[in-house]
């Protein structure tokens, strides 16, 4: 039972928590920059559309035209999208309160669970100030009429605090079940993998009309949650339905009381409760002194197996798998560039800039990347406290080679994912081949780099994520690094099999760029307007080969230098790792 004036504790409780949040980001500077970037450049961009547009539609305005289903549908859509981010921004960061002793043994379960919702809500209208502070005005000005100053705000608070109430009860269930159920707790990270993928799947189906079997967004327009759109009509020529408006008003109500009260028993049996023992199976009963750390390393991963190696290595091999599997929110940070690039990428294909055969390279890209990167980017600070142990135990050649034995099956994985994409957007079997081939050598070489650069810039500090004090999560620095050095010779290569005029365009920058700049300052004739004739020549003769003569070419050389990289990386990453030992 809810203790007097629970909701003015819970509005409290919620404004300090926020308070705490934009400190916490303000003395983050690498994350405050990211953040404002991430917030500005949309609005930039909405910004540069509205001083195009807004004064056709202030001239043109289509008095009373009704809002279009595609934009309820739309709207629902964009809702069920943001409940899908905020429920697993829920389950993974927070599923219980900060400090939850205290707050547990000093206020009711709903003061703690409004609380949160009123926080996160703060934090998300934060996000979207700028953006939607933007669309206020140019909808004032575009419409000749105060009433979207009253309408875009109100809407917009609506929108955001039922997809934040949706959103923890999703978070609160998900969190709930891999605490109880014991299959869910074992495999959760295969099980929230198979999630997204289905949930995005399903949510481009409705992005990109041009792809066989599209959904039109309009569908969703019989969902009465998106029809509080139409109370953005009101006061405007367009016409606008009372009972559409009232529809969406009594349907986000809805979803904030029961939500609410869902979420709070959800919350309630999540934190009161006694969780499970995921490591818990059929031979329970076997003698502890039967069971050897191999057989518990191997129990711990299965069914995924580490094949052709043995001894150490393979041990190592399992730990970092089992390290992923405990903690798979220490590999959030391969998300932002899968999601946005996949974004981008159906960005462009909806405005007809490419076709839906760009997803074929792309896949053997991102998807070569993640290999290589998942697993050895922050190897060190991965050890936390047993780092001494490891260090004085293991050499740096079994270390480092533990660490790359689970690229032998991302490897194949890789390859797969970019065949199967490639012959779907209509790429020929030598091309799907070739892309695959390319996708697997990614996998490896960027495996055999991670190392490398995680070591050279490891993070020891433990970074909360979720509810754990022991998720280190690589630099940014070694992120980035990273990303450069699989991303720019694997699109090179990538543009060598499908597209190699373009790549021998771009090779012959070399001799065009610093021949057009020394002709600027050379003049007619002289000893620069030489060297200048033969940056143009060079240009010219790269631009004169035939695209046999690139792919075969350019593409030995970009694999040689690929593995030789790897090589480079693997040789460091051991000397780096002996020099933290007695070895």
């Amino acid at each position: 039972m809810a203790e007097p004036n629970w909701l003015r504790h819970a509005l409290r409780a919620g404004i300090f928590e926020y308070r705490r949040s934009i400190r916490a980001i303000r003395e983050d500077t690498g994350r405050l920059v990211l953040l404002a970037f991430s917030v500005l450049l949309p609005t930039l961009m909405l910004g540069g559309m509205a001083a195009l547009f807004a004064p056709i539609v202030r001239e043109n305005v289509p008095a009373g035209h009704a809002v279009p289903a595609a934009l309820r549908g739309g709207a629902t859509l964009f809702w069920l999208f943001g409940v899908f981010l905020l429920g697993q921004r829920t389950s993974s960061a927070h599923s219980e309160p900060v400090a939850a002793p205290f707050v547990l043994t000093t206020v009711s379960p709903r003061t703690a669970v409004v609380g949160g919702i009123v926080a996160e809500s703060l934090r998300v209208l934060t996000y979207v100030l700028p953006t939607a502070g933007l669309v206020t005005l140019v909808g004032a000005y575009a419409f000749a009429t105060p009433a979207p100053l009253l309408t875009v705000p109100l809407v917009g608070c609506l929108f955001v605090a039922s997809a934040v109430v949706a959103g923890r009860l999703a978070g609160y269930s998900t969190a709930w079940l891999v605490a109880r159920v014991p299959f869910v707790a074992r495999h959760r990270t295969a099980l929230s993998a198979l999630v997204a993928i289905g949930f995005f799947g399903l949510y481009m189906l409705f992005q990109l009309p041009s792809i066989p079997y599209s959904l039109d967004p309009a569908l969703l327009s019989a969902v009465p949650l998106g029809w509080i759109v139409e109370l953005l009509a009101a006061g405007t020529p367009i016409a606008f339905s009372p009972a559409h408006a009232a529809g969406g008003l009594l349907t986000v109500g809805a979803v904030l009381i029961a939500g609410g009260w869902a979420a709070q028993r959800v919350a309630a049996s999540l934190w009161f409760g006694d969780e499970v023992d995921p490591t818990e199976s059929d031979d329970a009963a076997t003698a502890t002194t039967e069971r050897s750390t191999a057989g518990a390393l191997e129990r711990g991963i299965s069914p995924v197996t580490v094949p052709l190696v043995s001894g150490p290595v393979q041990q190592v091999a399992r730990w970092t798998l089992l390290r992923a599997r405990r903690e798979p929110q220490r590999l959030n940070f391969l998300m932002v560039p899968v999601f946005g690039g996949i974004s981008w990428l159906g960005s462009m294909i909806l405005q007809g800039t490419v076709s839906p055969s760009a997803f074929g390279p792309a896949v053997a890209l991102i998807a070569g990347w993640v290999g290589g990167a998942a697993f050895a980017l922050n190897p060190l600070g991965d050890e936390g406290p047993v780092l001494p142990m490891t260090l004085t135990t293991v050499s740096g050649r079994t270390y480092v080679r533990g660490l790359l034995a689970p690229a032998m099956f991302t490897g194949p994985i890789v390859a797969a994912l970019t065949f199967s994409v490639a012959v779907a957007g209509g790429h020929g079997l030598g091309s799907a081949l070739a892309l695959a081939a390319i996708g697997c050598l990614l996998s490896a070489v960027g495996a055999a780099l991670a190392p490398a650069v995680g070591i050279w810039f490891p993070r020891y500090s433990a970074i909360r994520i979720g509810n754990s004090d022991e998720v280190r999560p690589p630099r940014l620095l070694a992120g980035t690094l990273h990303t450069v050095l699989v991303f720019v010779p694997g699109a090179m290569l990538v543009g060598v099999a499908v597209a190699p005029e373009i790549v021998r365009l771009v090779v012959s920058g070399v001799g065009t760029v610093p021949g057009f700049l020394l002709g600027l300052v050379a003049g007619e004739s002289g000893g620069l307007a030489a060297i200048a004739s033969s940056f143009d020549a060079l240009g010219a003769g790269i631009r004169s080969l035939p695209p046999a003569i690139v792919q075969f070419g350019a593409g030995a050389l970009l694999t040689a230098g690929g593995v030789l990289a790897g090589w480079i990386g693997y040789r460091e990453a051991v000397r780096r790792f002996d020099e933290h030992g007695p070895y």
